[in-house]
């Protein structure tokens, strides 16, 4: 009994450290959200790839930029409250979930500005 508890235990802890491959490397991504041609600040831009790569989590800042690192390649996004601030009241609803239909093309030296 001891040693099956003690096989259980090392298998558990052996899958623990796994991580997905990169079929790419990250690059710097910088931009601008807006909404309505005016900045959108204090949110969280949330990315979710359509093909390779990591999910991004990228804090925008009160004029709108926002900077990180994402494998290159197609993204769906959307964006959630930021850490110290509530959400604007312009912020229509659909835009708090992903859709397949709002995409983004991360890029080597391009920039990111997503337009609400």
């Amino acid at each position: 009994m001891n040693r099956l508890c003690l096989l259980l235990i090392c298998v558990l802890f052996a899958g623990c450290g796994y991580k997905a491959p990169l079929l790419d490397q990250p690059v710097a991504v910088s931009g601008k959200l807006t909404i309505a041609g005016s900045p959108l600040g204090g949110v969280t831009l949330m990315l979710q790839p359509l093909q390779a790569g990591h999910p991004g989590v990228l804090p925008v800042g009160d004029d709108g930029n926002f900077t990180g690192n994402l494998v290159p390649g197609k993204y769906a996004y959307y964006v959630t409250k930021g850490e110290s601030a509530p959400l604007p009241a312009n912020i229509d609803a659909k835009l708090l979930e992903a859709d397949m239909g709002r995409t983004v093309t991360v890029q080597p030296g391009q920039p990111l500005d997503i337009s609400l």
